[in-house]
This record gives structure tokens, C-alpha cells and sequence, in this order.
């Protein structure tokens, strides 16, 4: 599996028209997020460069910027500067709206299991594969308002307060996206 930059494609597909029906194009952003038994959580952690955002555009020369989205835990707030574009316009003008997909990899530790694969103790065998579909920023922000409905979809995670303000990260949580959409949290197990 490709780890660490996140892998960025456009795809090309009739399927894609048919839900989109302006376009039959998606830039689609894969990142894995690989975790073992101990970090294996309901969530995930998600740069600002990860989540897209409503692309406000309000002059060729400010280029397009999202609106601040705001972090929400029960005890800490913050402000998450989503970096992603909602939509790409290609110099060839093909419009690709942007898919942010996840997979989370989730490893079991042979010292603290007793697993053997053909007689031999293995060191990490892979357990699942959770794939996540955060939906795109303009669903998110515009309609149908997935943030308003679910304040606590981001919450705060993972980085000290000496972190820059517009590089702190969110975490998302699966449980809210499974409310959104099922189909946005789907696991396969590894027998």
C-alpha cells in the first residue's frame, strides 16, 4: 500500500456523470492511515490539506479560498483551515469535483496475540481495512449542510497549542459519518 504523501488522482468515469451530471470527472485524494491495536479508535486524523472546503472565490486576482470551519469537542473548540478546493477547473476545462477518501489499515501485534499464519508467528498480521468517503466541502457547507447537522463531525486532535492556528489538524468521526451516509464507513475484515 502507498504510505505517507497523499496520492492524488483524476478519474474519468460515465458512472461519475451519471451522479454528478455536470461533470464526469472526480479528483479523488487517497491517503492511508495505518494503525495498530493501541491507536485504533473510531476516527482518524486529517490535515487541513485532507478536507475540502466551500471555495469561496471573490476575485480572479484572491484566487479561491474556503471559509474557516471550526473543530468542535466537548471540552475544546478550534478553527480548521480546510485547504482543499470543493472543485478543480483544469486548464482543458474539465471540471473534477474533489473525493477525499481514507484507508485505515488496522494491524494486530503478535506480542500481544498468539496468531500464526502456516506455523509461523507473525509480527503484524492485518485485521481490517476501514475505508472512510468524507463528503465533499460544498456538501458539507452549502446543501445539504452536512456540518450544521453534525457540529461535531471535526473535533480537536492531536496537536499542542504551540501549533500554528492554520495547520491545526481535526480528527473526523466515523461514527457521525455513518450517520450521513453508511456507505461512507465500510470495513473489510482480513480472515
Amino acid at each position: 500500500m502507498p504510505a505517507g504523501t497523499d496520492q492524488r488522482f483524476l478519474l474519468e468515469s460515465e458512472a461519475i456523470g451519471r451522479v454528478c451530471q455536470i461533470t464526469k470527472h472526480a479528483m479523488l485524494f487517497l491517503d492511508v492511515k495505518s494503525v495498530g491495536p493501541r491507536d485504533d479508535f473510531d476516527h482518524t486524523v486529517l490535515s487541513t490539506y485532507q478536507v475540502s472546503g466551500d471555495g469561496i472565490w471573490k476575485s480572479p486576482e484572491s484566487g479561491v479560498k474556503n471559509s474557516v470551519m471550526k473543530a468542535r469537542g466537548s471540552r475544546a473548540s478550534h478553527p480548521f483551515h480546510c485547504a482543499l478546493p470543493p472543485l478543480y477547473v483544469l486548464s482543458d476545462k474539465t471540471v473534477a469535483p474533489t473525493v477525499s477518501v481514507f484507508i485505515k489499515p488496522v494491524y494486530r501485534m503478535a506480542a500481544l496475540t498468539s496468531d500464526t499464519h502456516n506455523g509461523w508467528k507473525s509480527g503484524q498480521p492485518l485485521e481490517r481495512i476501514t475505508i472512510v468517503t468524507l463528503p465533499n466541502g460544498l456538501l458539507l457547507t452549502q446543501k445539504p449542510g452536512y456540518l450544521a447537522k453534525h457540529p461535531a463531525l471535526f473535533y480537536p486532535g492531536k496537536d499542542d497549542k504551540t501549533k500554528t492556528k492554520t495547520k491545526l489538524r481535526a480528527r473526523v468521526s466515523f461514527e457521525i459519518l455513518r450517520k450521513i451516509d453508511p456507505w461512507r464507513v465500510e470495513t473489510i475484515r482480513v480472515p
